[in-house]
């Protein structure tokens, strides 16, 4: 067989054209039956590598991917899941090589062909890393389990490893998630006429069991592990350490790294070179925070050392991980890894994007926009179909361009220094022609600055450790998507609360940059709209039970101590709502509060907190006092009689303190004929009498209340 014609890998440029023409070549219908030498031309013009049987996954396609995937050999992964003692022979050899053709047929078809399952993924082509993960992850254990299959001698079926699998092997496949999906996309493809080697049918049994015996046992399934929000007491300790590493700790250790090269001399650069360096260093500077204080210590524990080599020395006890200043140079590097680190922290936060975006940022994605507003660039990959992915751009804070610049200026320097010690007779040309924006830092041999970063959910680990705080917060590891969804609570909160507190948590200066987020991204936007309604179900659940409770208790407050025209109208409906469970025979259960919020608030869609202490249950289809028609909610126009609006229970505080005063200032004003400012103080008693049922009918009773209503005006 000739060797195929080598075929360059697509640029970012060309990429997009790929697809196209390696469908006029190798339409979908013939994929199933491409031979060697066609599969390995298709494989190359899609840009997975130039050797047939080795499934790759370059960095122009996918930035930031396990390294463990990127270089997927076939036959050895597939031999890995054969049981253990399978005895080598050529019948074995043949299935293997059968195999491999197998799985590279079939992600050629995941690449380009209708394979995508799901609502927003239907019949979508899969992107470059989806079809790597679940080729290294599903499909070499499926061919492997056919492969055993064939050996046993039970089917003799050329190049058919699915429809070779007994109904034990199914059923234990299609109770995992995992394995099911793809089943049900195989079943998909072999429905389009695209993939012949699917599953058979499943028996339909009807929807009756078994009336005895115990149940067949599932096989236990893998549970997924979420990623969700950082704890907010989390976040309140570390984003001040951050901020110290970035504004105090940068822009010293930066000056540092710039000036190592010029103390060095051309030849002879090794570790004990630098620590004399930085040792003559210190002697000539000092460094200090952004007040132009001198930095005795970090405010907090800062980990730099380490405890290797220490029982070499003299004294192990005067080994000391947080000294200060530091003077080794691998706790220079350390240090340069977590103020890297840092700034990945606040990137994920700020930019709100998956790391495969974050990852592909590159050192000039900075750019200003006509309307002199700051972006950054980069790609996405999730929900494009592009294999390249898809140009994006972020809206940026200043702070973050500070940031961007500063991330630039380390690397760079990290770069520089890199160069020198791994040949200090290279002094002429010392800029290199990378543009990565995350380097691989740090003190390990393994590290090197000049290549880009392959780790980053490790590395934000470290740097938890490193500055005192648990790698684990809220017992999960701190992952970059963990960042993602911390947001997407956060603007949850602001949205439905103030849109103010997430532009000054941001450092945003109008509301049109903070909403910029979600309008970027869709999948983004749809969390923070998931989390929203979350939030309004729990808040009404949360009144649901406070109004069952009042029902339940003649002694306490009227309505749980809520008020408002719209307490009434909800404490009727739980009332309502229970008394129809009593007659179809059920009792109010630990879910029945979260059903009835459900349900109340048409899924999360009312329930609104529109202002201090209150909450408005009106829904787009109903009408309201404030807008007098169906329709948005008019929150300045809102009336506190209407059937909607809830005075939360937590305003009776201010209210039961603001009365007193009211009353004061209107005697006053009644006693020096003061009739304007008496109109206002009138105008807000009455409003503050009518919030809360139990306190209004406790003043208007009393005298000097009756003549400041009475008063004309």
């Amino acid at each position: 067989m000739n060797a195929p014609e080598k075929l360059p890998l697509p640029s970012s440029l060309d990429q997009d054209h790929s697809r196209g023409q390696a469908l006029a070549l190798f339409p979908l219908e013939n994929l199933q039956h491409l031979d060697v030498e066609s599969a390995l031309r298709c494989q190359m013009m899609l840009g997975h590598g130039e050797t047939f049987g080795i499934w790759e996954t370059p960095e122009t396609l996918v930035p930031h991917m396990m390294k463990h995937m990127r270089r997927v050999d076939l036959r050895s992964r597939i031999a890995a899941y054969l049981p253990t003692g399978t005895q080598t022979s050529p019948a074995l050899d043949v299935l293997l090589n059968e195999g491999v053709l197998w799985l590279t047929r079939l992600s050629l078809l995941k690449r380009m062909g209708p394979a995508g399952l799901g609502s927003t993924a239907k019949f979508k082509p899969l992107d470059a890393s989806t079809v790597a993960d679940r080729l290294y992850q599903f499909d070499v254990k499926l061919v492997a389990l056919g492969v055993t299959r064939r050996l046993e001698g039970t089917v003799n079926s050329s190049m058919a490893f699915v429809s070779t699998l007994t109904a034990e092997d199914l059923l234990a496949l299609w109770a995992k998630e995992e394995s099911r999906c793809e089943l049900m996309r195989l079943t998909q493809l072999q429905a389009l006429s695209f993939w012949s080697d699917a599953p058979g049918a499943r028996e339909f049994k009807g929807n009756t069991t078994a009336v005895r015996g115990a149940p067949s046992p599932r096989p236990p399934e893998r549970k997924r592990i979420p990623h969700p929000p950082i704890p907010d007491d989390y976040m309140a300790v570390m984003g001040p350490r951050m901020l110290w590493l970035i504004k105090d700790l940068g822009p010293n250790l930066i000056h540092l790294l710039e000036s190592l090269p010029k103390m060095l001399e051309s030849n002879n650069v090794n570790r004990e070179t630098i620590k004399r360096r930085i040792t003559r260093y210190f002697q000539a500077n000092c460094w200090r925070d952004r007040n132009g204080q001198v930095i005795e210590k970090p405010p907090f524990d800062l980990r730099h050392g380490g405890d290797s080599g220490k029982h070499y020395r003299k004294d192990p006890n005067q080994s000391d991980p947080f000294e200060w200043p530091p003077r080794h140079w691998t706790s220079i590097q350390t240090l340069a890894t977590t103020l890297q680190t840092a700034h990945l922290w606040m990137a994920l936060l700020v930019m709100a994007g998956r790391i495969g975006e974050i990852a592909t940022l590159g050192r000039d994605c900075v750019e200003f926009a006509k309307d002199g507003q700051l972006y950054a660039n980069g790609k996405t990959y999730k929900s494009s179909r592009v294999l390249a992915g898809k140009e994006r751009e972020w809206p940026l804070p200043e702070f973050m361009v500070d940031v961007f610049y500063q991330q630039v200026k380390l690397v760079e320097a990290c770069e520089r220094l890199a160069r020198m010690i791994d040949d200090s007779e290279k002094m002429a040309n010392l800029s290199g022609d990378s543009n990565h924006l995350w380097a691989s830092l740090g003190a390990k041999g393994s590290a090197d600055a000049t290549k880009k970063l392959a780790v980053y959910g490790a590395n934000l680990q470290l740097l938890a450790e490193r500055i005192g705080l648990s790698p684990k917060p809220g017992g999960k590891n701190l992952h970059p998507h963990r960042f993602r969804t911390t947001l997407a609570r956060l603007a949850g909160l602001a949205i439905d609360g103030s849109q103010k507190v997430l532009m000054l948590l941001l450092g945003h200066d109008d509301v049109t940059t903070t909403l910029g987020y979600m309008q970027s991204d869709r999948a983004f936007a749809k969390e923070v709209n998931d989390i929203t309604r979350e939030l309004r179900i729990m808040r009404g659940e949360a009144l649901i039970e406070d109004m069952r409770a009042a029902l339940r208790d003649p002694q306490s407050l009227p309505y749980g101590g809520h008020g408002g025209g719209g307490a009434p109208v909800l404490a009727d409906s739980v009332r309502a709502y229970e008394e129809q469970l009593h007659r179809s025979g059920e009792e109010w259960g630990v879910n029945t509060s979260r059903e009835l919020s459900v349900l109340l608030t048409n899924n999360g869609e009312s329930a609104r907190l529109i202002s201090a202490h209150v909450v408005c249950t009106k829904t787009a289809g109903e009408v309201g006092l404030c807008s007098k028609k169906k329709g948005a909610i008019v929150a300045g126009n809102c009336q506190t009689e209407c059937n909607n609006h809830i005075e939360d229970k937590t305003g009776r505080r201010d209210t039961e303190r603001v009365i007193p005063i009211l009353v004061q200032h209107a005697q006053e004003n009644i006693a020096n004929n003061d009739w304007l400012p008496l109109q206002r103080d009138k105008k807000q008693l009455d409003r503050e009498l009518k919030r809360y049922d139990d306190i209004g009918a406790q003043w208007r009773t009393k005298p000097e209340v009756l003549v400041i209503l009475g008063a004309a005006t």
